[in-house]
């Protein structure tokens, strides 16, 4: 899949849609279902995917985000709510029967990995979980490099340094026993280009495209967000 792709040639009526809903379902649309979707959240991919005609499953570990998802049931008509299942349960450890097509980490899923061995693992269950041929997408922050100001005996651009912000979110779920630690407050983490590809191949899989914004712009190092393809 080239970058033209990514803006899409297939004729969706998608017109109005959020950029990044307008992208995944595109993706949908190019490389199959079932779909997967690892840190569904309160479900708004999952259900945009539904409603375009994509059988999905959606995950996450926050049994609040997974309420929130269910709740839009009530108001989907029968045949979208049965393309729709909602799964409480750890990215880190889960082992579904199922293949995918398609498995997609949207809204910055990935940086909700507090340590590099849980971004392994989370890689790992997306390695697990790809059906041959299948085609990962993701999109995180990206660790724009920003000018310091150098000091007056450093050279010019001596202070440049990639800058890390990271804010708390507020997931606050229960450790059941025997369970990895809990995903609790975490800062969201902001990646750069090669510590994901790092991981990505470590995981046994291939980096093949990355956009700088769901329109499909080319990926620069001054973009705020990141989204990749990979594969297998």
């Amino acid at each position: 899949m080239g970058g033209n792709d990514a803006r899409g040639r297939t004729p969706l009526s998608l017109v109005g849609q959020e950029p990044d809903l307008l992208f995944y379902t595109r993706q949908a649309s190019e490389h199959g279902q079932p779909v997967l979707v690892l840190g569904a959240a309160n479900g708004r991919v999952v259900w945009s995917l539904a409603e375009h005609g994509f059988t999905t499953v959606g995950v996450d570990p926050s049994e609040v985000m997974i309420r929130s998802a269910e709740e839009r049931r009530a108001t989907e008509s029968a045949e979208v709510s049965n393309r729709a299942r909602f799964q409480v349960a750890d990215p880190r450890a889960l082992r579904l029967p199922d293949r995918f097509p398609l498995v997609l980490a949207p809204q910055h899923a990935l940086g909700l990995m507090p340590g590099n061995d849980d971004l392994e693992a989370f890689l790992a269950t997306v390695k697990y979980h790809l059906a041959p041929g299948g085609t990962f997408v993701y999109d995180v922050l990206n660790t724009p490099r920003e000018p310091v100001l150098p000091r007056d005996d450093e050279e010019p651009g001596a202070g440049l340094e990639p800058r890390r912000p990271l804010f708390a979110l507020h997931l606050r779920e229960r450790k059941r026993p025997g369970s990895p630690s809990p995903i609790r407050r975490l800062k969201l983490r902001h990646f750069s280009p090669e510590e994901l590809d790092a991981a990505l191949t470590a995981a046994g899989l291939v980096p093949r495209e990355r956009y700088g914004r769901f329109d499909g712009k080319p990926f620069d190092l001054e973009d705020s967000r990141h989204i990749g393809v990979a594969a297998p």
